[in-house]
């Protein structure tokens, strides 16, 4: 099971989306084998990944970034 980082936005309940999921980093796949080292990525590279949020988000505050397993596809 891979996991993956969604950052979540502080938006009104009635936001259709409140949240940006973190699919690359300079042009690679990001996903990771456990949960320890996606929220290891997120510790190192948290600075990093709140300007990311804000480019989707301008001018949102980031509630949490998270990790969460990858659904698995057909």
């Amino acid at each position: 099971m891979m996991w993956l980082i969604v950052i979540i936005m502080f938006l009104p309940l009635s936001a259709d989306l409140d949240a940006v999921e973190v699919t690359h980093h300079n042009g690679k796949l990001l996903e990771f084998q456990s949960e320890e080292a996606c929220y290891k990525h997120v510790e190192k590279n948290l600075i990093t990944l709140k300007a990311f949020a804000s480019t989707h988000y301008p001018d949102v505050p980031v509630k949490s970034v998270n990790c969460f397993r990858k659904p698995r596809t057909i």
